[in-house]
């Protein structure tokens, strides 16, 4: 099978002062984020919100097609 990359979602599930989780969901990433990007924009949304860093999750969607 050949496998296309199509797109990559990011969550990011961060606290606010009372340790609730908001949960910021951001489609059309990059295809393969690294750990230290997912990091630095993580960084980024904590200083924009005021919010805490608590986890991510990263979904790749690839399309699989058939080989002749």
């Amino acid at each position: 099978m050949n496998t296309t990359w199509n797109k990559t979602n990011l969550v990011l599930v961060m606290l606010d002062a009372n340790d609730n989780k908001i949960r910021y969901t951001y489609n059309n990433m990059i295809e393969k984020p690294s750990d230290d990007q997912i990091t630095k924009f993580a960084a980024v949304i904590e200083k924009l919100t005021g919010t805490s860093f608590f986890n991510a999750y990263v979904t790749t969607t690839d399309n699989k097609t058939q080989v002749a």
